[in-house]
């Protein structure tokens, strides 16, 4: 029970009051009506409470502000550059090389002091065999393709992480007017309760209790305004702003239940869905580097042509040659054995990966779809049935202690049970609402499937920087 050591304060407070002689319940009113004319503790204010607020008013808005302000997205754009960098190095064939040689460049006896005997310039080209450029580019566009899509994922995570804290902010101020009015419910009963007292109609140890249950109310209510300013803070670090608000009061959309959940209906994730796109595209980049690692252990072919001056010792004779050769290194000890076998455990763990992530999407829909039905109808009876009846039971109960009728004890429950219903109601509806986030991200589809999901071999469009 939250309110068990205030409950344990009541009834020592009681007994104490019962306890006092007639001379001492003079002061001990005194000191009770200055204890509930004590102001609250003040809540700290909010970082950067000079700066003027961001108002949000949908979670449409919000989003749009988080799409162009986060900076996980210009992270998630870097790497999406980072890799079409590579894609554009794997296209590149390696460089010619130039070769200058100086025979007898310092010699002794004939050859002291004279032009050199040889002299050659040549140069030499590595031919790659065995299709490594094509592979090494299918493997860069595979990687670049699951880099797009881990950027939309991006995207679509920080909407779902944004919409669930402006729901979280927007109930925690509305608990936080709950609060509020639970403290002026609390004031109300303890005026009336004074009243009686000072008739003689009531003993002194019923507004200790109104005095209690009011100060009760009070710390909740602190509570509840540290959490709301805690809920927001967390918003505006997802929006990239120093302060938000919400305006609670007029977010219809976060009443709004939308059409009841089907519980008939098998949940089922739509085709094109972003994270089994993914899968499917990390299992063919591992595929195509597989193929590119067997690819390699191909031996590659290196051309080398000069053309080489010759010069007797006597300086009376010269020629000129044509030099042509050919070098292809012999596969003997490394063959590209380890990164082969590497390559194949990647593929093997990026396949049980996928097998595992697409049973752990079907369960998280599942799951979501049943919580979503759980607090709609929750909310539904809360909403329909619940409130108007708690609210309907709190009035009757002041009226009729205000008459006279009913005791203390009663109001006071009344008051609790008609402030228990609308903060389950609030709870309901945040429920409902970071729920359908959950579905919305579980559902959302990839920009451009076709792309990550095109089978190895095909050729991938390479997009602009």
């Amino acid at each position: 029970m939250p309110f068990r050591p205030m409950a344990a304060f009541a009834a020592a407070a009681v007994l104490l009051t019962a306890a006092l002689p007639a001379g001492a319940e003079a002061p001990a009113r005194r000191r009770a009506a200055r204890a509930v004319a004590a102001p609250a503790p003040a809540v700290p204010e909010t970082p950067g409470a000079g700066v003027p607020a961001v108002v949000v008013a949908s979670p449409g808005q919000a989003v749009d502000i988080a799409l162009s302000r986060a900076p996980v997205l210009r992270s998630a754009e870097a790497g999406r550059r980072a890799a079409l960098g590579e894609l554009v190095q794997a296209g590149l064939p390696p460089n010619p090389e130039a070769r200058l040689d100086n025979q007898s460049f310092a010699a002794s006896g004939p050859y002291r002091g004279g032009s050199p005997l040889e002299t050659g310039v040549g140069l030499s080209q590595r031919i790659e065999t065995g299709g490594k450029r094509q592979a090494r580019v299918e493997a860069s566009g595979r990687a670049l393709a699951l880099t797009g899509l881990d950027a939309e994922a991006v995207r679509l995570d920080l909407a779902r992480e944004v919409v669930r804290a402006l729901a979280g902010a927007v109930a925690g101020a509305r608990a936080a007017e709950i609060s509020r009015e639970r403290v002026r419910l609390a004031d109300e009963v303890l005026r009336a309760t004074r009243a009686r007292v000072e008739a003689g109609r009531e003993p002194f140890v019923q507004q200790r209790r109104a005095e209690v249950a009011r100060e009760t109310a009070a710390v909740g209510f602190e509570r509840s305004q540290r959490e709301a300013a805690a809920a927001r803070r967390a918003l505006a670090v997802l929006l990239a702003v120093p302060r938000v608000e919400v305006a609670a009061d007029r977010a219809a959309w976060f009443d709004d239940l939308g059409p009841r959940p089907d519980p008939a209906r098998a949940p089922a994730l739509p085709p094109g869905q972003l994270d089994q796109v993914r899968l499917d595209a990390l299992v063919d980049q591992r595929r195509a580097e597989l193929d590119l690692q067997r690819r390699i252990a191909v031996p590659d072919v290196t051309v080398n042509g000069a053309v080489s001056r010759f010069r007797e010792a006597s300086q009376t004779a010269a020629g000129t040659a044509f030099v042509l050769g050919l070098s292809v290194p012999l596969p003997v000890f490394d063959r590209n054995q380890g990164n082969i076998l590497r390559a194949g455990a990647e593929v093997n763990r990026a396949e049980a990966d996928a097998e595992r992530g697409r049973l752990h999407l079907d369960a998280a829909l599942a799951d979501a779809e049943r919580r979503l039905d759980q607090a709609w109808r929750a909310a539904d009876s809360l909403r329909r049935a619940v409130l108007p009846a708690a609210r309907e039971a709190a009035g009757f109960a002041r009226e009729g202690y205000a008459a006279g009728k009913f005791s203390l004890l009663e109001v006071l429950d009344a008051q609790g049970a008609l402030s228990n219903v609308r903060e389950q109601l609030n709870a309901a509806l945040l429920e409902v609402q970071q729920v359908r986030a959950d579905i919305a991200r579980l559902r959302g589809r990839a920009a451009d499937p076709a792309l990550a999901a095109a089978p190895v071999g095909a050729p991938v469009r390479r997009p602009s920087p």
